[in-house]
């Protein structure tokens, strides 16, 4: 992990600066591990801490979260304690990954005191601990009972501090004594002597002591300040210049705008991949079993088409019933059309008139529930295109446009829908893509039923031409242009057409196109689908690198 023990001093520095001598106004539990603590000094400030795993870190955000209505009881314990009290230090336990606040507040019966708060950013072992000022435990996120192998974490123990016998790096003494004894290239040989620092640190080290003393590259590093993200088969960050490793760089003035970053782009391509698979579930769960229902309704379709059959037999029963006698099971006859022998199935404690009775009314019900279940193949077959094109819709959506296709899929009732809280805050809708072709004409794209119907019946005037792949799914594309066309505008928005589309892999896509007056609603169905005329139609090859060349409008 990159938030080791060099960048917690990175982080320790910038809050000494901007949180020491202000007050705790509030805090908030997110989730089982995330807290925020609102700190004013000389404005307001957020700290994000959490407590889990690999995403253990603290740091300043400017990102917004949802608060929780109703507060766990570890943080009704923490606001009873810390609310209104001020930091009055900020410490980190030499070079690990450990730091206390320490906070003077006043208690409810008036009188002064002083409290620890202990972070431990230990991967899966993290914890959050606030203690007296003596360092008496008041409670632990993570209790630890007395008899575990690990520090105790309970109320009325005292806390200890985790024992590291390796060295501080910032001794510089212990430091070039250490690095003189090791002639290695093995990185744990270095992670065995040397607190805090990570596997990327030392892989950095490798890399700079090709050029330098290797004294003089470790000091370096820890020293440096330099705020970096570098993005290739993976994100990587960290408090100096990443040499050892390619990719897109980008720096940033502070460790907190660095870890804000970096996390909100996980917690967000997390997020979106839940989502993406929640949906995804949804409708090919739906999907399959409309699939079902349709072969069902065809197999009962098929079976009502044989009404004429029935009335058929009974009207075999009538002309021959002279030939059946009580009892009979059956009765085998001419068919007078075919002149082929029938045999009658006939219910031996009916007479002949009541088994005719029943086929003819068995024959007028099928007869009477063939336009029914036509009506449901129809409404199955359009409620399955429906979800096929939210399938098309998943994998180039962003967290925004998900949110709005579960939106629309609680609307349409596929999804059940909670109750939010008065608090929840409207999500302001997406925009669609808007491109700029070589000839400077801009064109829209749709990613979502939303946002197809708002370009093609709300944005679209009557002349300018709308787009879209022929009998597919796919997005709505609209030039704000009306003929004629440059042949590179067509060209441009039949491949926008085709890429956000179901028939991105395919070749030779047929793209039909035509004048936005020329698009009606299909009355009953959801206003992204429509009905054209007077249309052209182009054959293009989709283009992945051609679409990453476009220019969107807000480059």
């Amino acid at each position: 992990m990159s938030f080791d023990g060099v960048m917690l001093r990175h982080v320790k520095e910038e809050l000494e600066e901007r949180l020491r001598g202000g007050r705790i106004q509030k805090v908030h539990q997110l989730d089982e591990a995330t807290f925020l603590f609102s700190v004013r000094q000389q404005r307001t400030e957020t700290l994000f801490l959490r407590f889990k795993g690999a995403e253990a870190r603290l740091h300043l955000t400017q990102e917004r979260h949802e608060k929780p209505y109703t507060p766990p009881m570890f943080c009704m314990l923490l606001r009873k304690h810390l609310e209104g009290g001020e930091i009055q230090a900020v410490r980190q336990q030499d070079n690990d990954r450990v730091l206390s606040f320490t906070v003077r507040t006043r208690m409810e019966t008036g009188v002064k005191e002083t409290r620890h708060v202990v972070m431990e950013f230990f991967g899966k072992d993290a914890n959050l601990v606030l203690a007296k000022e003596d360092f008496t435990i008041i409670d632990a996120l993570h209790r630890i009972a007395p008899f575990d192998e690990r520090r105790t974490m309970v109320a009325g123990a005292t806390y200890v501090w985790p024992e590291d016998k390796r060295i501080d790096p910032y001794r510089e003494e212990d430091l070039a004594a250490t690095l003189a004894s090791l002639h290695s290239d093995n990185m744990w040989d270095y992670l065995g002597e040397i607190q805090g620092v990570s596997p990327q640190l030392i892989h950095e080290f490798f890399r700079r002591r090709k050029d330098k003393d290797p004294f003089e590259a470790f000091q370096e590093i820890i020293h440096e300040g330099v705020f970096e993200m570098k993005r290739n088969d993976k994100v990587r960050y960290a408090s100096y210049a990443i040499t050892h490793a390619a990719g897109e760089t980008m720096r940033f003035p502070s460790p907190s705008a660095l870890l804000d970053r970096v996390f909100s782009e996980k917690v967000r391509t997390h997020k979106e991949r839940q989502r993406k698979d929640e949906i995804a579930g949804i409708v090919t769960k739906r999907r399959a079993r409309i699939e079902e229902r349709i072969e069902k309704l065809h197999a009962g379709l098929r079976k009502a088409e044989e009404y004429p059959l029935l009335q058929k037999r009974g009207e075999l029963l009538l002309t021959y019933q002279s030939r059946v006698e009580k009892g009979d099971r059956h009765l085998e006859c001419e068919d007078y059309e075919t002149g082929e022998t029938m045999r009658i199935e006939m219910d031996p404690k009916m007479s002949v008139v009541e088994n005719a009775t029943g086929y003819f009314e068995r024959a007028k019900k099928q007869k009477k529930s063939i336009p029914h279940i036509k009506r449901r193949i129809i409404r199955s077959q359009r409620e399955k295109e429906y979800l096929t094109l939210i399938a098309s819709q998943l994998d180039e959506a962003t967290l925004t446009e998900l949110e709005e296709i579960r939106a629309e899929l609680v609307r349409e009732g596929y999804i059940r829908s909670k109750s939010e809280s008065k608090k929840t805050r409207r999500q302001k809708a997406s925009e669609p893509l808007s491109f700029i072709d070589e000839t400077g004409t801009r064109i829209l794209v749709g990613k979502n039923n939303d946002q197809n119907a708002r370009i093609t019946h709300e944005l679209a005037r009557a002349k300018d031409v709308w787009f879209h792949v022929k009998d597919a799914p796919g997005s709505h594309v609209v030039v704000k242009k009306g003929f004629p066309l440059e042949e590179a505008t067509i060209r441009t928005a039949a491949q926008l057409a085709a890429h956000y589309s179901k028939m991105r892999l395919s070749s030779s896509v047929p793209v039909d196109y035509t004048e936005k007056k020329n698009i009606k609603k299909i009355p009953g169905r959801q206003p992204c689908f429509v009905t054209y005329k007077n249309h052209a139609t182009i054959y293009i090859d989709p283009d992945a690198d051609f679409i990453e060349s476009l220019k969107k409008e807000d480059e």
